[in-house]
């Protein structure tokens, strides 16, 4: 059943926009508020605060309110829950992940000795997971539209010939197992469906997640001045792999039965990025935080491949394992600059309430060619797809509220709000309410030893296209809960 064409495809440089687009600026553009359980707690609002490795994320010059040394642990565990909408037909899945959240050493020197009003040092050495990847969702129902409509159209004016080399994860592998015809008095590949609907499963698992290693210093000047600076080394992974099947509901006059079309795809990279912050006491009660991350360029090394089968009358079609193709490029990703302002107020000696705002300027994000690519002068410039980035993404003003209250000696509550508003320009974006984050936590602590446990709720609404999102019936919408636990030991050294 092959057509003859060459053993390995390499996808072109012409063709990388089947795999690079305005989404990956979107995924490692965002962040959540992974961290400590105390910082979890409080919905990550902790600019005003400080005196938390987990801080160091927010403004590095609250690691200015650490008097002594300290280390600490944190572990997550994310139950996810899944509520997707399609057609008028609801599917539901979960998903759980087990990781390290946060772990840290904050070395602390005490400069009063010297009198000149530093009171302390400190050299934090930490790590923070910056965002989750790993879910798996699946929708399913009735639409009358279908990706081999796609990928048709994907082939136009292609001969045969060339489709292999030209179009190798889509119309070639759709043409390779008869799902597509070739009309030659038109150059049209022409889909063997009928009139009829067809009948829609997806299956998206995804895994990874954004990490960063924090190295950064801060001093106290005179209990009333903090400031800081801290350096990101950020590692990305991010996979996926999806399996679309489509079945149809009438067969009459056509061959075709059903098809899956099955995408892999694996990314790695890493980037740096600095942070710089100072926080100000004017009176004991209040605190004032501000803090600027500079953008991220991180250095994307991606690998994708695709394979499809067709059920028909006479049995299934498949491509054989020595022609499904193999696509790499590589690539950079600078993510947008972000703002954070902070105020805290003390509540005597018993407690504290913070408000963060972060400004994040997502039409800032870009995708750019690798290095090596852009020495040789052979480079792919992402025109059309920073141009979406500015056209479809907005400035968007997340805020988080947190709240701590010792009731007992040692013993502290916490809860914590957070509204993150969708990153889609009005006039793009189907969904209009913001994500939500609602958290909780309980910590105890003595002279030497400390624990943390937290909940949060992290609420998303999202839409979801397989193909062609000009037509609404190709629309799901995604529903997702995420319900992290969080435990945190930690030592004062």
């Amino acid at each position: 059943m092959k057509k003859i064409f060459k053993a390995v495809i390499l996808l072109l440089l012409s063709q990388t926009v089947f795999a690079q687009n305005e989404s990956d600026v979107l995924r490692y553009s965002t962040t959540d508020v992974f961290g400590s359980a105390r910082f979890e707690a409080m919905a990550g609002s902790f600019g005003g605060l400080g005196a938390d490795i987990s801080a160091i994320q927010i403004n590095p010059a609250g690691m200015g309110r650490f008097s002594s040394s300290k280390l600490a642990m944190s572990f997550n565990n994310s139950i996810i829950k899944n509520n997707a909408k399609y057609n008028d037909i609801q599917t539901l899945s979960s998903h759980n992940k087990f990781t390290l959240s946060s772990g840290g050493l904050v070395l602390t020197t005490d400069l009063s000795k010297e009198n000149v009003g530093r009171r302390y040092s400190q050299v934090t050495l930490g790590y923070t997971r910056l965002k989750n990847f790993s879910n798996s969702r699946r929708y399913e129902g009735q639409n009358f539209y279908s990706l081999l409509d796609v990928f048709a159209n994907n082939g136009a004016g292609i001969d045969p010939e060339y489709i292999y080399n030209e179009r190798p994860f889509t119309t070639g592998l759709a043409y390779d197992v008869f799902a597509l015809d070739f009309d030659p008095s038109s150059s049209q590949y022409l889909s063997r469906l009928n009139m009829g609907d067809m009948y829609h499963d997806r299956q998206i698992v995804t895994d990874g997640g954004i990490g960063e290693f924090h190295i950064g210093y801060s001093e106290n000047y005179m209990n009333t001045f903090y400031y800081g600076a801290s350096i990101g080394i950020r590692r990305v992974k991010y996979e996926e792999n999806y399996n679309h099947y489509e079945r149809l509901l009438d067969t009459a006059g056509t061959s075709l039965r059903s098809f899956n079309y099955m995408y892999e795809q694996s990314s790695k990279g890493t980037g740096v990025n600095l942070k710089l912050g100072v926080l100000y006491l004017p009176s004991e009660e209040f605190r004032l935080g501000l803090a600027f991350e500079s953008p991220t360029v991180v250095g994307m090394k991606e690998e994708w491949t695709a394979d499809m089968t067709a059920l028909h009358d006479d049995g299934e079609k498949f491509v054989l394992p020595e022609y499904v193709p193999v696509g790499n490029f590589e690539y950079r990703v600078k993510t947008p600059m972000k703002l954070r302002g902070s105020f805290a107020y003390i509540l005597g000696m018993r407690g504290a309430v913070n408000i963060d705002l972060e400004m994040s300027r997502l039409p800032g994000g870009k995708l750019k060619p690798a290095n090596n690519m852009e020495v040789s002068g052979n480079t792919y410039a992402f025109i059309a797809e920073n141009d979406e980035v500015k056209h479809q993404f907005r400035t968007i003003l997340n805020t988080r509220i947190g709240v701590e209250y010792m009731v007992f000696p040692d013993v502290f509550v916490r809860g914590g709000l957070a509204i993150l508003p969708q990153p889609y320009k009005k006039e793009i974006g189907n969904v209009s309410a913001p994500n939500m984050t609602y958290s909780a936590g309980l910590g105890w602590e003595n002279k030497v030893f400390s624990i943390d446990v937290s909940y949060r709720l992290l609420s998303l609404n999202s839409d979801y296209y397989a193909f062609d999102p000009s037509k609404i019936e190709n629309r799901v919408n995604f529903k997702t809960n995420i319900h992290n636990v969080v435990v945190t030991a930690g030592f004062k050294l």
